[in-house]
């Protein structure tokens, strides 16, 4: 039995999942590459599936995710889930269930750009413009004033709008390993967009920086893990003078900046495996 990467081809060039297929096929397993992109399947032939006991996804696109989603309903276990994917993939659904867990995220809004324009207060602005299925910080756009939310000419029926809180260039991530959780601190494209650098300081020689884990912030990432039912997970936070404000949450990350990365992800993958079969 094999362990299945499923991955985009637009992963293939990052640090994962290849840290995690080299890690885990230096300690002996069996890996079993799927790009939903290269293969056409017959939907009553699910031979694909039966060599797989476990299976990790690093993607969203619908095909990706319906290739999950069945390997799921063959009994393959998954890292993670199709349905933790999916309430992270989008953004506004993503935004109801933090605003609803009460946790401490940016104002938001949700709605056709020239309605958030007659609603959202100019106390509130500047606003960052987010697309639903947007990720990887495509697409995003800062707006000043309401004035220039009128003239905003979006390219999708509705946006997300939340409250841009600034910050010192940095941000800070949580990086989750199912109850492992390491906090980093990392150059925030946006904010140095924003600033023209940190301090000064171009983004060319910002630092990635693991700092120490608070045990509010442990909690705060698990607390997210349990909320979205994620096991592989990065948190955008920016910290702020009351504590870290949630930005978003998304599925499988680079973790950048946690050392050993891919043994840890590789460990983690190993356990499930291990423990799929001691209760199969």
């Amino acid at each position: 039995m094999s362990i299945g990467i499923l991955v985009e081809k637009r992963y293939l060039s990052q640090a994962q999942p290849n840290g995690l297929i080299l890690a885990l096929r230096a300690a002996g397993q069996e890996t079993l590459c799927l790009d939903p992109e290269e293969s056409a399947y017959a939907l009553d032939d699910s031979r694909w599936t039966e060599n797989l006991d476990i299976i990790v996804a690093r993607g969203r696109s619908f095909h990706l995710l319906c290739m999950l989603g069945w390997a799921e309903a063959r009994g393959v276990h998954a890292i993670n889930r199709r349905s933790a994917i999916a309430s992270v993939h989008n953004k506004a659904d993503m935004a109801v269930l933090l605003a609803k867990a009460r946790l401490p995220t940016p104002k938001t809004f949700l709605g056709p750009v020239q309605e958030l324009y007659k609603t959202i207060p100019s106390q509130i602005y500047p606003i960052i413009l987010k697309p639903i299925f947007g990720d990887n910080s495509r697409g995003l756009r800062l707006v000043h004033t309401p004035e220039e939310m009128k003239l905003v000419e979006w390219p999708e029926p509705v946006a997300l709008a939340q409250r841009f809180i600034a910050n010192d260039g940095y941000d800070l991530k949580l990086y989750g390993i199912g109850d492992e959780i390491y906090s980093v601190r990392k150059p925030s494209p946006f904010g140095l967009a924003v600033n023209g650098g940190i301090g000064g300081v171009k983004s060319r020689e910002a630092k990635v920086e693991l700092v120490p884990l608070t045990a509010g912030l442990a909690e705060l990432g698990r607390s997210l893990r349990l909320l979205f039912g994620l096991e592989l997970y990065g948190v955008d936070c920016i910290e702020t003078p009351e504590g870290p404000v949630v930005i978003e949450v998304n599925e499988f990350p680079n973790y950048t900046g946690v050392p050993d990365a891919d043994r840890r992800l590789a460990d983690y993958v190993i356990h499930a495996r291990r423990d799929k079969e001691r209760t199969s």
